[in-house]
């Protein structure tokens, strides 16, 4: 896994095939790091020296030396998120567990309990850069689900009524779930939920409806009005988990699709679509609040003769690579995108033309820098870059232009930016 994030999970499993088979999945799927500890001392042991190092633990319940569940008492004074496994079902010990602030109770009975736990550990992982609002005039209830949100990792921030989860919805766009509490002083949940469809669809956003008057009617109007889904108090902390986690995926999912179709497959840049769709914008914001509309079109030199001495694989890598830097020198400021084939087109606002030259001739020199590994060999490219910001109305316009330069900069020797005379 490229770029994979430095996490820690503590497995401690006595049984030879289930340890391996989790600790395989968790850094093959996630490429995250996995301990092992085979009893009870040797996970005391690494807990004692690095419990701060360790971002979960997965934990057998029967331990060859501790057979009555020891470990989960140890791991918990250690303040160690938990996910627990046992051989069979057992509904007062799960209870019982549940009770100790574990996140899960997992029986090990087939293929799927192990998928089930690197899903979780997945998602506490992805928890972390969600945030839900609690919506609920109860601070008892706002303090349960609070409790519940945080040890599944969520940013949480919290309302005490609809009208105040207004204010706080508009100040934290990027909000992915709404929990709303039915019956709430001010603004109800009925009309937060149909507040907050005015802005937000349910492809932008999540709302799950909780009320302790809880029935089949109720659970209808809400889903009616705009609600993804429905939660009666009291609750499992399992169904309220899981309810959540199913919301948070889907929205992730339909995320992951829409980003797919503006997004070139290989090498992760902007594709030719979006850029369109989103510089028509910049376009007329320019053309309507002053500055500048900068597009620049970029090529690989002498492509095909990397396709022909590297083949198609040496070729994809070094689009990849180029890619990269492109995300260095213009991920922040604009859009880069590949345009088609080994060209690529950069479109950025700025209010000035100031050390614009700097910037392109940094990013030319940066990829004819470039050495790129691939197999036992080396592959080393330039490119050729053609630069425009004159006044348009159409963004084809100025592609063109900037198409034009391009050609200019290849005709006189490449390797060179060409800028509007």
């Amino acid at each position: 896994m490229d770029d994979a994030p430095k996490v820690e999970i503590l497995l401690v499993e006595d049984a030879k095939f289930f340890r391996s088979v989790i600790k395989s999945q968790i850094e093959k799927q996630l490429g995250f790091t996995v301990t092992c500890a085979e009893t009870y001392a040797q996970a005391c042991a690494i807990m004692d020296a690095r419990k701060d190092d360790f971002f979960l633990a997965l934990l057998d319940l029967n331990l060859p030396d501790a057979p009555k569940g020891e470990i989960v008492d140890y791991v918990i004074e250690k303040s160690i998120p938990s996910i627990v496994f046992s051989g069979q079902f057992n509904e007062e010990l799960r209870d019982h567990l549940m009770q100790q602030n574990i996140i899960d109770y997992v029986v090990k009975d087939s293929p799927a309990s192990i998928e089930y736990v690197i899903t979780t550990v997945k998602r506490l992982y992805n928890n972390q850069s969600v945030k839900v609002l609690l919506a609920d005039d109860s601070k008892t209830a706002r303090f349960q689900m609070h409790g519940l949100l945080a040890r599944y990792k969520f940013q949480i921030l919290e309302a005490a009524d609809g009208l105040e989860a207004l204010k706080i919805l508009d100040k934290n766009p990027d909000i992915m779930l709404v929990i709303t509490d039915y019956n709430m002083p001010n603004l109800d949940g009925f009309e937060l939920t149909k507040k907050i469809r005015t802005h937000y669809s349910k492809r932008e956003l999540c709302i799950i409806g909780v009320s302790t008057y809880g029935n089949h009617a109720l659970s209808a109007r809400f889903i009616k009005v705009g609600a993804n889904d429905f939660i009666t108090k009291p609750f499992l902390n399992e169904e309220f988990f899981c309810r959540v986690s199913q919301n948070v995926e889907m929205l992730e999912h339909i995320k992951a699709l829409e980003d797919s179709l503006i997004t070139d497959y290989l090498t992760g840049l902007r594709n030719r679509r979006y850029l369109f769709e989103r510089g028509e914008t910049m376009l007329q914001d320019v053309n309507n609040e002053g500055g500048y509309l900068i597009a620049a079109m970029c090529d690989i030199d002498h492509f095909k003769n990397i396709n022909d001495t590297y083949g198609h694989d040496g070729g994809d890598e070094a689009l990849k690579n180029v890619a990269k830097q492109m995300r260095h020198f213009f991920g922040d400021d604009g859009i880069a995108a590949r345009f088609g084939g080994e060209e690529f087109c950069i479109l950025l606002k700025a209010d000035t033309l100031d050390s614009l030259d700097e910037k392109f001739e940094a990013l030319r020199q940066g990829i004819a820098n470039l050495t790129i590994d691939y197999g036992n060999r080396k592959i080393n490219l330039t490119m050729s870059i053609g630069v425009s910001w004159q006044k348009v109305q159409e963004l084809d316009a100025l592609i063109n232009i900037a198409d034009g330069n391009l050609y200019e900069a290849k005709k006189t020797g490449r390797n060179k930016v060409v800028f509007d005379q």
